[in-house]
């Protein structure tokens, strides 16, 4: 990172903190429905970066994927301890929200208004980060995602999987 990414990184994070502090919970606490909103504005834009080269060429086959795996996502978020639902849950609101997301990712566009490439390239940020939260944000995420994906049947002879067999 360099010294003048690092600043207006710096800039942007204190803007966000600030805004934040000013609508105070009203701004930060939104209905269920918001929730569902902004999980699905998220996984819309991360899941295709992050299985970029997994999905079928086909964009309606792509598509079923995709729906698919949005649908193993929020089947799976159920079985997740309470804790990591909620940092899940504070990570889609986050993203979702314009002045955080500036602050996580630098960009005040919708993070499925951005590049593929873009994409992957927030995404390789986060992992490399220094910041800890922005590590653990990529590897929440990703397990999620590729979990969601990779433990639906269809997927696995692809990875030469099969499944253990029990008596």
């Amino acid at each position: 990172m360099d010294r003048r990414h690092f600043v207006l990184s710096g800039i942007a994070l204190a803007a966000a903190a600030s805004i934040g502090a000013t609508l105070g919970i009203y701004g930060w606490r939104q209905s269920l429905s918001a929730d569902d909103n902004n999980r699905e504005l998220v996984l819309s834009a991360v899941l295709p970066a992050l299985l970029y080269g997994a999905l079928p060429e086909d964009a309606t086959l792509a598509a079923a994927e995709l729906a698919r795996t949005k649908a193993a996502v929020n089947d799976f978020l159920l079985f997740l301890p309470l804790r990591q639902q909620q940092e899940l849950h504070q990570l889609f609101n986050l993203l979702a929200n314009r002045f955080s997301r500036l602050g996580m990712t630098g960009h005040l566009t919708q993070l499925a208004d951005l590049s593929i490439q873009q994409r992957l390239a927030l995404l390789d940020s986060w992992r490399d980060s220094y910041l800890e939260v922005l590590q653990q944000a990529y590897h929440g995420l990703r397990e999620l995602l590729y979990g969601a994906y990779y433990g639906q049947p269809e997927h696995w002879q692809a990875l030469a999987y099969t499944a253990p067999r029990f008596r």
